[in-house]
């Protein structure tokens, strides 16, 4: 199944909450496990497709982008809108001299340089902890 947005629990396919009761069972411990199968049960819950993007890069000539333009790091690093505004910190602080004639690109390019790694491996931190829900 290929899900472009959310799902109501009325709609997620009975298979997949089957999945999701025996990954509950497996790896969660008391409260947790409990309070998720009843949410299964009366599917009181919402299926969210999440997808994480991770950049090559941030800068392309003379255009950066920022924030969730730029890298898409998964709901669980609760970092997005802090990453955003470090992007936009750094980014300012790169043009702030002026970006008239080759300055511009320079100062992009910089930006790229002390932003990219840093945000490919948040990006890709979220993704290693969602896929260890997800292992036995």
């Amino acid at each position: 199944m290929n899900v472009h947005h959310s799902l109501k629990g009325a709609d997620i396919p009975e298979e997949t909450l089957e999945k999701l009761s025996e990954q509950a069972h497996a790896k969660w411990p008391k409260p947790w496990v409990s309070a998720t199968l009843q949410a299964i049960r009366t599917r009181d819950l919402t299926g969210i497709p999440i997808k994480e993007y991770i950049p090559d890069n941030l800068v392309k000539e003379r255009i950066a982008l920022i924030g969730d333009a730029a890298h898409v790091p998964a709901p669980i690093t609760a970092s997005g809108f802090n990453e955003s505004l470090q992007d936009a910190a750094e980014l300012g602080k790169c043009v702030a001299k002026g970006v008239k004639g080759d300055a511009a690109v320079e100062a992009l390019d910089k930006y790229e340089s002390l932003r990219l790694n840093n945000v490919r491996q948040m990006v890709q931190s979220g993704k290693s902890f969602s896929y260890s829900y997800g292992r036995s």
